[in-house]
């Protein structure tokens, strides 16, 4: 990769590759807290990350991930600062970064996006199981019993089962894993500033695109730092490349993102850096959608291009090797798809 895509703010970056490469095998967390600018904290649960800022009055959250790691974390902090957490802002609803913030609910106040609630809302009692978890009802009686549930059904189905009586219903899978996502006291329409303690969080809505419709960054502006979960990853490429809505309206999200003028980005996912690594993110989606778009109107199979694409300016980044057919194959199904 050329000389000037590195930056002196990837501190610890060996270790952070070491770690996203390996623990997705690992069932032991990785856990990891570490300042990264005055007051603000970025906390890691091995590939998932958090941010925080500490002030004289309590704290403000983001993301608390889960019960575990919150339930860690709430214990780190109060031996550390001594003040509780006055606020949680979640960046989005999925299950993975939202959950385990009732940890936190004897002194905080939860904020989200608006369109939080209709995610959280259970569906009516009529939706069926849809296409991908109907081949686990084998009884055929439109649910998914504990004895039927595998893969990411048995290994949460306690946070699916809204109702607890052993069956996930079409409603309940629909909803997705999220009875452990503490619903927001606060919601906001496009932007909220939050204070406490003399210093604000600034939360901003980027609209609806491929990834959510909810999804939210947290600015710390008297510190310079932004946050950023899933759709934008720091010196990393996406995992999943996927959304039922143009890619064109992932670029207009991160855009959004580059146009705070933050100087330091945290990312939910990979590391934090340069605020120049936002835009380094969206040009490589930009790259490869031109690559792949090419070798599609050339008449390739995804196939085809995932022997032939490589983008060697990027293969330092972690998980590149990883996720470098995967994001190929994600980016052709989004160009071939019709929205």
């Amino acid at each position: 990769m050329e000389s000037q895509r590195l930056n002196p703010l990837l501190i610890g970056l060996v270790t952070l590759i070491g770690i996203s490469c390996s623990s997705w095998a690992q069932d032991a967390p990785v856990r990891s807290f570490e300042q990264i600018a005055d007051d603000v904290y970025w906390a890691g649960n091995s590939t998932h990350h958090t941010v925080l800022l500490v002030t004289d009055e309590g704290i403000i959250l983001s993301d608390p991930l889960n019960r575990e790691f919150s339930t860690w974390l709430k214990r780190e902090l109060d031996e550390r600062f001594g003040v509780p957490v006055r606020y949680v802002l979640y960046s989005h609803h999925h299950w993975d970064h939202a959950s385990g913030g009732a940890v936190f609910e004897d002194t905080a106040q939860f904020v989200g996006h608006e369109n939080m609630l209709a995610h959280l809302a259970l569906p009516s009692a009529d939706t069926p199981l849809p296409a991908g978890a109907d081949g686990q009802d084998r009884n055929g009686n439109g649910q998914i019993e504990r004895a039927e549930a595998s893969g990411a059904f048995q290994e949460n189905f306690e946070l699916y089962d809204f109702d607890g009586d052993g069956a996930l219903s079409g409603a309940e899978v629909t909803r997705g894993a999220l009875n452990d996502v503490r619903t927001p006291d606060i919601t906001y329409a496009d932007r909220l500033t939050v204070k406490l303690g003399g210093k604000r969080a600034e939360m901003i809505y980027t609209g609806v695109h491929s990834h959510t419709d909810d999804m939210s960054i947290v600015v710390f502006p008297e510190a310079s730092v932004g946050f950023m979960v899933d759709f934008i990853s720091i010196v990393r490429p996406p995992r999943y490349i996927r959304g039922d809505q143009p890619i064109e309206t992932w670029f207009a999200a991160i855009r959004v993102v580059e146009a705070q003028g933050f100087e330091i980005a945290a990312g939910g996912h990979g590391t934090y850096a340069s605020s120049s690594y936002v835009t380094l993110f969206r040009e490589y989606l930009e790259e490869l959608r031109d690559q792949v778009a090419a070798g599609i109107a050339a008449g390739r199979t995804a196939e085809e291009l995932q022997e032939s694409i490589y983008m060697e300016a990027y293969e330092d980044w972690i998980s590149y090797a990883e996720f470098r057919a995967s994001n190929i194959a994600g980016m052709y199904n989004m160009l071939t798809k019709e929205f």
